[in-house]
């Protein structure tokens, strides 16, 4: 009576393992990794981490504290559907000491790691996200500027985008090599076709940079009179912070910042057009 038990209880034990390991096999059993448990500090040359939104990117300074949240990091089975959601993604950039470099993406409950995409475990991909926030946050964040912020102009609670013009800007790539742009561009005068004008009945506008500038802003204006002359004598603009004082009437008008070129980070001078109308 044994051995009419037993047999069948073998080969139940013997079918259960050949199920398992067809599943793995197929994929549909996750294998779980800790691809980063011996990532160590000082074997980061470069790091620095993109969020999305906001569309700014930080260098980290310190790698430390990252090491210890990478070395936490659980991924299961591939899974590209993160492309299918919406939300705040933060995208670590890494050069490592033998010249490799790699992206991490936090993005709960994915982790996409140079394009493939994993489901991951939700807390140390959440305690990624919310380091790069607080990164982000600190006092006097090295922001890196690859090339000149954007402007917004801020009127009537109606908004538009300021026009790029001639800019001389200095960055880093990841190896340390100092890149540099020169780009002229138009007279702001010879720009009517690229610029959308912006009515507004208040006599202020609002200067908004993607990040703000580290020196003074200058501001100079022309009368729409004088579309497509760019020998025209411009106007002083009176600024008080990132408030500029309209004229009445339409004018053009073009903005002169600088950023400073330190730790890295990028920085350097641009100029900026927009076109506005107080009445």
């Amino acid at each position: 009576m044994k051995k009419r038990i037993w047999i069948p209880a073998v080969l139940c034990l013997l079918l259960s393992g050949i199920a398992v390991f067809a599943a793995v096999r197929n994929g549909r059993v996750p294998s779980v990794q800790r691809p980063y448990r011996d990532l160590r500090a000082s074997e980061i040359t470069f790091a620095a981490v993109r969020l999305t939104p906001p569309d700014k990117t930080v260098r980290i300074v310190e790698c430390r504290e990252l090491a210890d949240y990478l070395k936490e990091v659980v991924i299961y089975q591939r899974d590209n559907s993160y492309k299918e959601y919406s939300g705040q993604a933060v995208t670590f950039m890494l050069t490592l000491e033998d010249g490799t470099q790699t992206e991490i993406m936090a993005y709960n409950p994915f982790l996409v790691i140079d394009g493939v995409g994993y489901k991951t475990k939700y807390e140390p991909c959440e305690a990624l996200s919310n380091y790069a926030n607080r990164l982000l946050n600190e006092e006097n964040a090295p922001v890196i500027l690859d090339e000149p912020p954007a402007l917004a102009v801020v009127s009537a609670e109606t908004s538009a985008g300021a026009l790029l013009g001639t800019y001389s800007w200095q960055s880093s790539s990841h190896d340390g090599e100092v890149l540099g742009m020169e780009a002229d561009s138009a007279h702001p005068l010879d720009c009517r076709e690229q610029m959308v004008c912006l009515d507004t009945t208040e006599e202020t506008a609002l200067l908004q940079f993607q990040e703000p500038p580290d020196g003074a802003v200058n501001v100079r204006c022309w009368s729409d009179a004088h579309w497509s002359k760019p020998s025209a004598e411009s106007e002083a603009v009176t600024v008080r912070g990132d408030e500029i004082q309209l004229k009445k009437g339409g004018y053009i008008y073009e903005v002169l910042a600088e950023w400073e070129t330190k730790g890295g980070c990028g920085g350097g001078t641009a100029s900026y057009s927009f076109y506005i109308k107080y009445e």
